[in-house]
């Protein structure tokens, strides 16, 4: 679940079905519908078929959350509108493809968005509201802030939730692979630092940790406080292999409030 597909694919012809995001590395577990309000941001190919690029969380009836850089891959592709699902399991033929969801909306991009990621956010605003599946919390103003001050982050578990691929494993004969299998999973990180953008999160392998890789751009990450889940960031980047560090963007700063409150309310 972290950064984007694009950085990948030419060195990884096997990750073309998924031109832009991060999944999950170490002791991913399968999600099923723990998280229904996370969701496959859609990218339309040649032939119809829709196919997935980024990770994302429905925090509104109609305003879909993801990443700055995925909104960038599909405007890039001269794609102003998208497609999400919410659905578990998807793609599960051999190329991955979706030929149908209900959720259709326009994409609407941080307008302080700039390469590589900064101010990494953007949304979905959809055609409709969705029925049956409860928004998530977007963090409030400061809270990682307070948090720091508390000294609270370092006992904090942080979860992750996407469809991205696994870490980079080397296939005898043929070379590095990322696995990919279509599900929507979830795995917990630990803390790492905080500045005043980015929250950084270990995910090493070695400690017993886990993470994000490519798929999971603009997925998030959730923390508990005061018996409250919230999404606290979306993935935006990290190390190549995705064994040891996930960089995310996080949304309770002044930038990403003044990008989503009008939205939100």
């Amino acid at each position: 679940m972290k950064k984007s597909m694009a950085l990948a694919a030419a060195a990884l012809v096997a990750l073309v079905f998924s031109a832009i995001a991060f999944s999950q590395t170490g002791d991913a577990q399968p999600d099923g519908n723990a998280h229904p309000n996370v969701g496959a941001l859609l990218v339309k190919r040649g032939d119809g078929s829709l196919t997935i690029t980024c990770s994302g969380t429905l925090v509104a009836p109609r305003v879909f959350l993801t990443a700055g850089h995925c909104s960038d891959y599909l405007l890039s592709l001269g794609q102003t509108d998208a497609y999400v699902t919410f659905d578990p399991s998807f793609g599960r033929d051999a190329d991955h493809s979706i030929f149908s969801t209900p959720y259709h909306g326009r994409v609407i991009e941080n307008p302080d968005w700039h390469k590589p990621y900064q101010n990494d956010t953007a949304i979905i605003q959809l055609d409709a509201p969705v029925q049956g599946i409860t928004p998530a919390h977007v963090a409030p103003l400061g809270l990682l802030d307070g948090l720091k001050d508390a000294h609270a982050l370092n006992s904090q578990s942080y979860l992750n939730v996407g469809y991205g691929t696994s870490e980079k494993v080397v296939v005898k004969g043929s070379g590095p692979d990322f696995p990919f299998d279509g599900l929507r999973k979830w795995t917990i990180s630990g803390y790492h630092a905080l500045d005043s953008e980015y929250i950084h999160l270990d995910q090493s392998l070695a400690r017993g940790l886990a993470g994000t890789g490519y798929g999971d751009s603009g997925g998030p990450t959730f923390l508990t406080v005061g018996g409250t889940q919230y999404v606290i960031s979306v993935v935006s980047t990290g190390d190549d292999p995705c064994y040891s560090t996930s960089v995310n963007e996080r949304v309770d700063t002044e930038n990403a409030h003044a990008f989503l409150d009008p939205y939100l309310r």
